[in-house]
């Protein structure tokens, strides 16, 4: 008989882990509770009082403070550059120049908006993957031959000290600023824009297929090497949209090839034998292959003519970018910029980045920061150490709903190429309450338009169909044929199948997912059964490529300035969704894809007309009739839009203005001018 103390011991060794994993779930479950109560009462604020927070001004006109530009004055000693003290032994050794030498003959000067400095710190960013860190080189990294300013409304002067449009809108001729270095000390020439221009945008490996943004009257732009810093770009006719485009994004892109370099990895320059060991070196099985990897952002090689470069890429944790010591802009007291020192991205989840925002563990950052956890950001402010600002959203912050009018379905295509279907679903919508629901009341009903902060606004268009009313969306269905139902309430489609329907998006949009529930209920309630469907982005794409997709839903697309990218009030690109079969005609010019209805050629031929007009006023008038087509055929819905963009602000992070325009275009923050951000931990103004 066995002895009761060694089935005691028997049963206590079976029940030990047992007994340790309870105990460690009830301390997470104590830890979690102990962070909750931490967060949720940092500066003992009610949260369901922040969920009815007054908005702000939903329609300023003007950013507030705002950092301004000049030239260094040509008779001004050289003597008074400074920089940043990183350098010093550096410069002592002998192994960089003196700070005069390696500032061009005339330095940009950028005058930052509170204060002067101080040189040093690190941002502290966030990023949810490698790829994701690449968002320097398109938004913190926004150098190009010219920038826009913060508001979107003017072009200013940048890598182009200034610039001429000549032959009545056929050539932009532009200078570039004398004596501008790459990081690594060598020149920057009109020489780079060639190489850019005759060996990366015209050759096929590289660029298979070119921007549409180089082609103006059915030819590709020509550029000329008027001198080692003149180049002049030549179109076959009147070009009255190239300098916008030239500020959102293509110069900016045109300044990544520095010749000197990349030239070493490019057939044109280096023999076969050379170009095949470095294939081997690196495992890649061709050339263009290489020439992409070394001109990466991850490559620290490579020179760059950026504020920071990539000085450990990933896999490093984190990855650092740290100053450029030939950067060529100085401060109105002649400090070389930038005034940070390094740049650092870390990688987390979209979840762990929000909970290190609301415990202020960032310095300064929007992206990933998610609008569900609003309250908790503003409730925790003074505990955090930062501050919300709230910016104008350029691309109007709304969720556009794009049905597929080229949907395999020749049923459900006859039927969502009706516009009273469309406008049906719009009636359905109860935005005000999806606004309080999602947005804390923060925006406001709207269609996916030019907001009214933009030259381009209509308000007719804004607020049409945006009223809650089942009523009217009933009877327009109900007069499009569509009055038979099952016993659940759908109604039947014309083969007396029930009329079913998804909304879809990738699973990226998940803090969208509220929304797009509430709206898909909406609908069910007219009879149109309605499901959400969210998938990886891969997926997505092959079935929003292969016309499957019912209803996308996706974001504004810089509104604030619809010339520079009008894909929802046209098919005019691949991301057209409404119609790309349609987009591709156009793209094409009628070899593939679909003919448009009139009403969309009708808006294709006036934005051909706008291309060629020079004047902005005419280009307004003319885009106006755009938009009174699709507020009559309402193409693309929208939901809920004005909803600020939110950022996180360390107390210590300055130079940052509180409001400005956030969107693509302005390649936010970019146009605010990073270069003049600065870390201050002495609590100046």
């Amino acid at each position: 008989m066995a002895n009761p103390q060694d089935i005691l011991r028997r049963i206590a060794r079976k029940l030990a882990p047992l007994v340790l994993v309870s105990l460690g779930i009830f301390a997470c479950i104590e830890l979690f509770a102990w962070l909750t109560y931490a967060l949720a009462s940092a500066d003992k604020v009610d949260l369901a009082s922040l969920a009815r927070i007054t908005p702000p001004v939903r329609h300023p006109t003007e950013a507030g403070a705002l950092h301004s530009i000049a030239e260094w004055p040509a008779d001004r000693d050289r003597g008074e550059f400074r920089q940043a003290p990183l350098f010093d032994v550096a410069v002592l050794n002998g192994d960089l120049p003196p700070v005069a030498d390696r500032l061009p003959v005339n330095p940009l000067v950028v005058t930052p908006p509170h204060q002067f400095g101080p040189y040093g710190g690190t941002w502290t960013r966030m990023a949810t993957g490698p790829s994701d860190i690449g968002v320097i080189s398109a938004r913190l990294a926004y150098d190009g031959l010219v920038r826009w300013d913060p508001m979107g409304t003017e072009v200013l002067p940048n890598l182009a000290t200034h610039w001429e449009i000549g032959e009545e809108g056929r050539t932009y001729t532009f200078f570039l600023r004398k004596g501008v270095r790459w990081s690594d000390g060598h020149p920057f020439t009109a020489d780079d824009l060639v190489f850019w221009y005759e060996d990366v945008l015209q050759n096929k490996d590289l660029t298979p297929a070119i921007d549409m943004q180089y082609m103006h009257e059915g030819e590709m732009v020509k550029l000329e090497k008027v001198d080692d810093h003149t180049i002049r770009f030549r179109f076959a006719g009147p070009n009255g949209l190239f300098l916008k485009f030239m500020a959102s994004n293509l110069s900016y892109v045109m300044v990544e090839y520095p010749a000197h370099f990349l030239k070493n990895y490019h057939p044109r320059y280096v023999s076969e034998e050379v170009l095949k060991q470095q294939q081997l070196e690196r495992g890649m099985d061709f050339w263009h292959q290489v020439f992409k990897d070394v001109k990466d952002w991850r490559t620290p090689e490579t020179p760059r003519i950026w504020g920071w470069t990539c000085t450990a890429p990933p896999p490093a944790r984190p990855a650092v970018f740290t100053r450029n010591p030939y950067y060529w802009k100085v401060d109105a007291e002649g400090r070389q910029l930038p005034y940070i020192d390094k740049i650092t991205f870390d990688i987390y989840d979209i979840e762990t980045i929000n909970l290190k925002a609301i415990n202020g563990e960032m310095n300064m950052q929007s992206r990933h920061i998610n609008l569900p956890n609003y309250p908790l950001f503003m409730a925790n402010q003074k505990a955090g150490g930062y501050k919300v600002y709230h910016w104008i959203d350029g691309g109007d912050g709304t969720m556009s709903l794009t049905l597929n009018l080229n949907h395999k379905d020749p049923v459900l295509r006859e039927i969502f190429q009706d516009r009273r279907f469309r406008i049906a679903l719009s009636y359905a919508m109860d935005r005000e309450q999806i606004n309080h629901a999602n947005f804390f009341g923060l925006g406001e009903p709207r269609q996916v338009a030019p907001p009214p902060q933009s030259a381009w606004y209509n308000e007719a268009y804004l607020k049409a169909y945006t009223e809650h009313d089942p009523a009217e969306a009933n009877r327009l269905l109900d007069e499009m044929g569509l009055t038979e139902r099952n016993e659940d309430g759908i109604r039947l489609r014309p083969d007396g199948d029930p009329l079913v329907i998804n909304l879809e998006s990738t699973s990226t949009q998940s803090a969208m997912a509220r929304l797009f529930e509430m709206t898909a209920a909406q609908w069910t309630a007219v009879g149109v059964k309605t499901k959400v469907k969210m998938t990886a982005r891969q997926l997505y794409r092959e079935r929003r490529n292969s016309r499957l997709c019912d209803v996308h839903v996706w974001g504004g697309a810089g509104e604030i300035i619809p010339v520079l990218d009008p894909r929802w009030f046209m098919p005019y690109s691949t991301s057209s969704f409404q119609g790309l079969d349609y987009a591709l005609w156009y793209r094409t010019g009628g070899e593939r894809g679909e003919l448009p209805p009139e009403p969309m050629r009708k808006c294709l031929d006036l934005f051909a007309q706008i291309s060629r007009t020079m004047d902005e006023a005419k280009q307004i008038e003319l885009f106006h009739k755009i938009i009174d087509i699709n507020r009559e055929e309402l193409y693309v819905i929208g939901s809920v839009g004005g909803i600020p963009i939110i950022f996180i602000v360390a107390d210590n992070f300055k130079n940052f203005p509180e409001v400005a325009v956030g969107c693509w275009p302005l390649r936010t923050p970019g146009a605010t001018a990073p270069e003049i951000y600065a870390i201050d931990e002495t609590g100046g103004a």
